[in-house]
């Protein structure tokens, strides 16, 4: 848990000024590492300050007020129990990431926020177009808010949502802290074959553990899901540093096992966490046409059928394919750092509301430009030794 309170703003009075309603000291399961990880990119390139309201004491009161919002009590919006904070700065912008439409109810428990800030946007992390109707309520709290801007990582529903909230409504990818998931300037050993976390294929999975089983190969995988995280951080930490060991993960479409995605057929934050970490993603490919706009280079995921029976041979060809194999890496290692670090979320926003970038994300821009070069330079030597 942090203060409620985290200053990242320039000391110099030259940049904009973002204030970003963070959730972190309310709730954080394995899914809110990212968001979590992006407000702290926000922090570290001098931009945002963080507001995050803990969880009230369950006294009486709070008890009583915590069953009636559950309820779908106060206008029918479900809010948890948070601390009431009043925000007493001037700020260009207000920024939230909210992972569900229905978390967009807890600002109301930040009390002048909208006065103190010029422009309004946020980020919605997951809706899909099956629950327009359940979530129209939130949506309608953004207008009446009066957002200026809102951005979304599943497209098909973004017209429904566009005539609801009455302001221009847009994809933004997902990303990752490229330092923190680049192999480099480090590159550890791939030591571990197979990874895989999240939603999974039944058939492809029971496949893997048999290869650990007689082949000996080393096969990460999840054992618990939906539960709380202490500390977001070493989650996302852990993942990063994973993924970078790891030869192949699997990643898959939502819509193949996630029945209210299937209508939409949207991306999912997987594809950015195995690439960032120059893992060679196998699964499937969405149909989304924000796919190709995130990752435009061959290969970057190379597609398997869902059950896989036969990845044992899947695997042994693509062991036979060295050159294709360094080729993917490299591009996923490369572009990673060139086009899906955080910062380059955070200037297109800025950019949207016509605000400056910071020299603190100048020079991270910089910086990641730097070792996208060395990793380059690198990776293409290899694949020359190959050939």
């Amino acid at each position: 848990m942090i203060a409620p309170f985290v200053s990242g703003s320039p000391l110099s009075g030259d940049g904009p000024r973002v204030l970003v309603f963070s959730e972190r000291n309310v709730i954080a399961r394995k899914w809110h590492a990212l968001q979590y990880e992006f407000e702290d990119v926000g922090t570290e390139v001098g931009l945002v300050d963080v507001v995050a309201p803990r969880v009230l004491e369950r006294s009486p009161v709070n008890r009583v007020f915590y069953r009636i919002s559950r309820s779908g009590g106060r206008d029918g919006i479900r809010e948890k129990s948070i601390e009431e904070l009043t925000i007493t700065d001037d700020y260009d912008l207000f920024f939230a990431f909210f992972a569900f439409p229905s978390d967009i109810a807890h600002i109301q428990r930040l009390k002048g926020w909208r006065r103190r800030c010029k422009k309004a946007v946020c980020f919605i992390g997951e809706h899909y177009t099956a629950e327009n109707d359940q979530n129209r309520r939130y949506f309608e709290l953004l207008r009446e808010l009066g957002f200026d801007h809102v951005y979304i990582f599943n497209t098909a529903p973004k017209e429904a949502i566009a005539s609801i909230v009455g302001c221009p409504v847009e994809f933004m990818g997902h990303g990752v802290d490229g330092f923190r998931f680049s192999p480099y300037p480090l590159v550890p050993k791939r030591s571990v074959d197979l990874y895989q976390f999240g939603r999974n294929s039944d058939v492809t999975h029971a496949a893997a553990l048999d290869m650990a089983k007689r082949d000996g190969l080393f096969y990460i995988y999840d054992t618990i899901f939906n539960v709380p995280l202490e500390d977001y951080l070493a989650h996302r930490n852990l993942v990063a540093e994973t993924m970078k060991r790891s030869r192949y993960f699997f990643a898959y479409r939502p819509g193949e096992n996630l029945g209210r995605a299937q209508q939409d057929d949207p991306l999912s934050s997987r594809y950015f966490e195995a690439i960032g970490g120059g893992a060679i993603l196998l699964g499937s490919r969405p149909g989304a046409k924000e796919y190709d706009e995130c990752f435009p280079w061959p290969d970057a995921t190379i597609e398997i059928p869902f059950e896989a029976h036969d990845l044992r041979e899947i695997i042994a060809d693509l062991d036979a394919q060295p050159e294709r194999i360094a080729t993917a890496r490299m591009n996923n290692i490369v572009q990673t750092l060139r086009t899906l670090d955080w910062v380059y979320r955070w200037a297109r926003i800025l950019d949207r509301a016509g605000l400056p970038v910071t020299e603190a994300m100048r020079h991270r821009m910089a910086a990641l430009e730097r070792l996208a070069d060395m990793a380059e330079e690198r990776e293409t030597a290899a694949l020359e030794r190959l050939g």
